[in-house]
């Protein structure tokens, strides 16, 4: 079926192709299944606090996997993780399993929930990311986390609420202090550019035009100044994806700031392996920016 013609894109099949991530995998099934006994295994071994409201819906909580070993005075580094499944499908139990290497390493991961399309717009999935850090921030002390050393990770679709939280106005917004409270930014196969998705089979779930999809694309709306970024994507990704995170790394790069691209050799579900091994590449590139 043709469509209005994005990059070099003229058919729904070609961009389909490009954006099915499922399809990407021979065995996505497998994929799932061992989510979900990960995560269930993760829950049962690390004791983490359930469900912490964050906001005034059912949907807006977070869990909270406190690092290992005894807490600094000023408290834990940590890590708050957006997961990924196009907006539409997955909650954080299903992504628990991240928290996992590193917990080991000291540092707490808070796996973040958030309400689905098409029961409300991208635009109110975005506002609760922002509340979810802001909640965090705020009672850093009362979870054992030292504010000033506090991350954010997403994959996928949590790639673009990382970065939408990049370029959040803090102070202006949820009177933060300083005007910079993250302290660093990992995107792991993330969506930067959303204005191929109204194009493609996931539009229609997600209610999105052109002109959100425009408003909605941190490529077009870089941070003023973001934090240290590290930007990764898979080798056995689409390319596509892989477009999506060298885009955004070299606009970042194009203003001078601190992005590092990182190019791993794995699929678009396999990748994060390599944050839930506390030896993992990502791992390691959490911990260089929280210390640990």
């Amino acid at each position: 079926m043709p469509i209005t013609p994005y990059r070099d894109f003229t058919t729904v099949e070609e961009l389909d192709a490009q954006y099915d991530i499922e399809a990407s995998v021979p065995d996505f099934g497998c994929y799932v299944e061992q989510f979900v006994a990960r995560s269930a295994a993760a829950r049962a071994a690390l004791a983490p606090r359930l469900d912490v409201p964050y906001g005034p819906t059912l949907a807006e909580t977070f869990d909270v996997f406190p690092g290992a070993g005894p807490a600094p005075g000023a408290g834990r580094p940590a890590l708050l993780f957006v997961h990924g499944g196009y907006w539409k499908v997955t909650t954080s139990k299903e992504w628990s399993y991240v928290a996992a290497g590193l917990v080991e390493r000291g540092v707490t991961v808070v796996v973040e929930n958030y309400a689905l399309c098409p029961a409300v717009t991208l635009r109110e999935i975005v506002r609760q990311h922002r509340a979810a850090f802001a909640v965090l921030y705020r009672d850093a002390d009362l979870l054992g986390i030292d504010r000033s050393r506090i991350a954010v990770a997403g994959h996928s679709a949590g790639g673009h609420g990382v970065a939408c939280l990049a370029g959040t106005d803090w102070t202006g917004q949820y009177g933060l202090l300083p005007a910079s409270p993250i302290a660093g930014v990992v995107g792991i196969s993330g969506l930067y550019d959303l204005r191929p998705l109204p194009r493609t089979f996931v539009g229609p779930h997600l209610g999105l035009d052109d002109g959100e999809a425009t408003a909605l694309s941190p490529q077009l709306h870089l941070p003023a100044d973001p934090p240290p970024t590290v930007l990764a994507y898979g080798t056995a990704e689409t390319a596509e994806f892989a477009r999506q995170t060298c885009d955004y790394g070299t606009a970042l790069r194009g203003r001078g700031f601190d992005v590092d691209v990182v190019a791993l050799p794995r699929n678009h579900f396999d990748i994060l392996d390599d944050l839930a091994d506390p030896d993992g590449p990502l791992a390691r590139a959490v911990v260089g920016l929280v210390g640990d």
